[in-house]
C-alpha cells in the first residue's frame, strides 16, 4: 500500500468511465510506461484503515488473482489529500461498446466464449464467498475480443451476509424480481439473473427487461416470464405486498 500522490508518477491520458462514486482514467506511469485503468474515488479518506475497511478492496485481495477477474495491481492513496486511487490492468473495452454497436457482427461461437468466462468468474466469486450484486454489459471487460474479465465490486455483498441488504442496486434493467418485490430480501443467485440479461443483450444487441422505472420493469419480466401466484408472492414480499395491494399481480 503505497502513500505516494498517483499524480506525481502518472500522467493522465483520458477518462474511461465515471459514475456516481468514482471516476475511471487511463493513465501511464513516468518511469515504467506501463498504462493502467486507475479508479479515482470521489470521497476524501482519513486514513489507510479508513481505506483498508472498504468492502471492495477487502474484496479484491480475496480473489485476486482469477483469469476472469479484472487484476487489481496497486492501491495508491495520499494521506495529505485523502485522495484514494484503485490502479487495474488496461482492458479493451467492456461489452456494453460492442454490443452499441448494432453494424458489429458478434459470431455465435464467441458469445459461448464470453459467456462461460462470466459464468466461471461468478463461479469463482460465489466460492469465495462473493456476490457481485451489478452484473451488466459496463462491468464485463473484454481484452483481444476474446479474453474477459468482471470488474466493478463496489457494490459487492458476502454470500453469508445477513440481509435485509440495500434495497437499490444493481442497473434497473439487469435487477430480478426479488430486488423489486422485497425489502432487501435477495441472494448471490441475482448475478444469475444478470448474466442471462447479458447474454440475451449480446445476442440480439437489445436489452431484455428496459424498464422504465420499477413498476414497468415488473410488468415486462412477468410479461416474459409469467406472473407469480399470491402464494408465491407472499412468500417472498410478506408485509411490502400488502402495501403494494397486489398492484404487482395486476401487472401482467
Amino acid at each position: 500500500m503505497s502513500q505516494n500522490e498517483a499524480e506525481g508518477d502518472f500522467r493522465v491520458q483520458g477518462k474511461l468511465g465515471e459514475g456516481t462514486f468514482s471516476q475511471v482514467l487511463r493513465m501511464k506511469h513516468r518511469l515504467t510506461g506501463r498504462t493502467l485503468a486507475m479508479k479515482r474515488f470521489k470521497k476524501r479518506f482519513k486514513s489507510l484503515e479508513e481505506v483498508e475497511c472498504l468492502r471492495e478492496i477487502q474484496a479484491l485481495k480475496r480473489v485476486n488473482p482469477h483469469p476472469n477477474l479484472i487484476q487489481l495491481e496497486d492501491i495508491l492513496f495520499d494521506a495529505g489529500s485523502g485522495t484514494l486511487y484503485l490502479a487495474f490492468e488496461l482492458m479493451d473495452c467492456n461489452l456494453y461498446d460492442l454490443v452499441a454497436k448494432k453494424t458489429t457482427v458478434i459470431t455465435e461461437a464467441k458469445i459461448k466464449l464470453w459467456f462461460f468466462q462470466i459464468c466461471k468468474g461468478l463461479e469463482f466469486l460465489h466460492s469465495k464467498g462473493i456476490f457481485h450484486r451489478d452484473i451488466k454489459p459496463e462491468n464485463i471487460l473484454i481484452r483481444d475480443s476474446v479474453i474477459v474479465k468482471l470488474a466493478d465490486l463496489g457494490s459487492c455483498r458476502g454470500v453469508h451476509s445477513k440481509g435485509p441488504f440495500t434495497e437499490y442496486i444493481a442497473t434497473r434493467w439487469y435487477r430480478p424480481p426479488e430486488t423489486l418485490l422485497t425489502s432487501g430480501k435477495y441472494n448471490y443467485k441475482m448475478d444469475m439473473w444478470g448474466a442471462g440479461c447479458v447474454l440475451y443483450e449480446s445476442i440480439t444487441k437489445q436489452p431484455l427487461f428496459p424498464g422504465a422505472d420499477a413498476l414497468d420493469q415488473l410488468h415486462r419480466i412477468h410479461k416474459v416470464m409469467g406472473s407469480p401466484s399470491d402464494v408465491q408472492l407472499r412468500a417472498i414480499m410478506g408485509p411490502k405486498m400488502e402495501i403494494l395491494g397486489g398492484l404487482a399481480i395486476g401487472l401482467c
